[in-house]
């Protein structure tokens, strides 16, 4: 199956709730089947935890690039910009859990928001913090998480009390493991992720146009140089390598949901001729235009199995 991550106009990932009152959710990934094998710059309000099942994940944040490996996982803060691809051939499954903190604060200005809750989601430093087995307490948030996911997907009676006790225990332990990043007290400036912020979305209303560098830059009332500088700090790409993920995931995106030819879908994504669109998706897609087109409506035609809650929704 192709999944499809809805983003809005701000980048920000439209979380569905399989359950109405209830503010989480999960899912299972299996990255490779991703267009192009990653999930694209984004942000949520929610806070997510993850778990590499199978395989191996690159976790890229505004300033950090991790590894992680099978048996390994990871925190990813709330409003955090952030992206995953696959490890060349490792065919990774990805577990995952997203949720409104307040699922465990219970209340505002409380004793849990204002102990707990709040000096982790206001710690700017604190983008992501990997779990590794090898380590006791990371071990035992890593097996809280699984028993979490199990009695999410098996929604047995009282299964929510199950998972929001275990979340409560992975954040107390969590609390425990980043108290050192907590305690240096540095100031991170907002200013790079605002920047990088306006510049992507120039792009998304600008993508389809020929743009410049300049372009880019102004519309975060900064230099060339300092955009360039600006995007290699925080996504670890050039703005023009940006851009042309971006065109690719909208041209696919096209591919899948409308019957607009190729040649048509090239021109509407900036791509100003079809050979050129052809080599570039191919090589980011590792399949044709065409064959992305028939592989995902031949996948739409199989028969699906489950409720379908334990699927990420994917890209859009």
């Amino acid at each position: 199956m192709i999944y499809e991550m809805r983003l809005n106009e701000n980048l920000e990932e439209d979380v569905e709730r399989p359950v109405e009152g209830f503010p989480h959710m999960f899912c299972c990934e299996e990255m490779e089947r991703r267009p192009g094998g990653f999930a694209p710059w984004h942000w949520h309000e929610d806070v997510e935890f993850l778990w590499v099942m199978q395989g191996g994940v690159r976790l890229d944040t505004g300033s950090h690039s991790f590894t992680l490996r099978t048996g390994e996982g990871a925190f990813i803060n709330s409003n955090m910009l952030h992206y995953k691809e696959c490890l060349p051939g490792a065919a990774p499954i990805v577990l995952n859990q997203l949720f409104d903190v307040q699922l465990l604060a219970g209340g505002y200005h409380n004793v849990f928001e204002k102990k707990y809750i709040t000096p982790i989601i206001e710690c700017r430093e604190l983008e992501a913090f990997i779990f590794r087995p090898s380590v006791a307490n990371q071990r035992q948030i890593i097996e809280l998480f699984r028993h979490s996911y199990d009695a999410a997907e098996r929604r047995e009676y009282g299964y929510e009390f199950t998972v929001r006790n275990d979340l409560s225990s992975m954040w107390c332990l969590l609390c425990q493991e980043a108290a050192h990043v907590m305690q240096a007290k540095k100031t991170v400036s907002s200013q790079g992720e605002e920047r990088i912020k306006k510049m992507m979305l120039y792009i998304r209303d600008h993508y389809s146009e020929k743009i410049s560098l300049e372009e880019i830059a102004v519309s975060a009332n900064i230099s060339g140089r300092e955009c360039l500088r600006c995007f290699r700090d925080m996504l670890n790409i050039s703005p023009f390598g940006y851009l042309m993920d971006y065109r690719i995931r909208r041209a696919a995106g096209l591919l899948r949901e409308t019957d607009r030819t190729v040649t048509d879908i090239a021109f509407t994504c900036g791509f100003f001729g079809t050979s050129y669109f052809g080599k570039v998706f191919k090589k980011s897609m590792n399949c044709t235009p065409g064959q992305y087109r028939k592989l995902y409506r031949e996948e739409q035609k199989a028969p699906q199995g489950g409720d379908g809650n334990h699927i990420c929704s994917g890209i859009r």
